[in-house]
């Protein structure tokens, strides 16, 4: 059985043992093993998660029963209009109905907010950019995104309308 908590700061530890189970195998196929760590460090340290929270992101842990098996982060970027920070479900567990059970949960919070979209980032060579297709999310733009070091962040950006 599935479900949601809101997490805190205190849960910070359980968000990055997630990452760290999560994001290699996930990005190893299309980043390198140096860009993987760069990109942990900069978004998944604790003082980064830290920050997040500080700034308003509201972060969620999904169970399967009693077992971690994902997370997201969301927030308000403009008036009506929310990002999709950050979702990732164990790599065994994909494909089981987490993914679109997290979004639901995230788009039934912020049309309480009166949200009008929820947009998303996705690297141009991840498979989930289909995933989201499917949900209804639609490609409105490209981004290149230098995140330092010489390193980019090569995306799509998505968006889910709410009206």
């Amino acid at each position: 059985m599935l479900s949601i908590r809101r997490a805190a700061t205190n849960d910070i530890r359980l968000i990055r043992e997630l990452t760290f189970q999560i994001w290699p195998q996930t990005y190893a196929p299309i980043l390198s093993t140096e860009q993987i760590a760069y990109m942990l460090d900069m978004m998944y340290s604790e003082a980064a998660l830290n920050r997040q929270f500080n700034e308003g992101h509201s972060f969620i842990v999904c169970y399967n029963n009693e077992e971690p098996v994902g997370f997201a982060s969301w927030s308000e970027i403009g008036p009506g209009i929310y990002k999709l920070h950050k979702i990732y479900v164990l790599p065994q567990k994909q494909g089981s109905g987490i993914g679109k059970y997290l979004i639901q949960y995230i788009v039934s919070d912020i049309k309480e907010r009166q949200a009008i979209a929820l947009e998303l980032n996705v690297n141009r060579y991840n498979t989930a950019k289909i995933f989201y297709e499917k949900l209804g999310f639609v490609v409105i733009r490209e981004e290149d995104i230098d995140i330092g070091t010489g390193y980019f962040m090569n995306d799509y950006v998505l968006r889910y309308d709410l009206n």
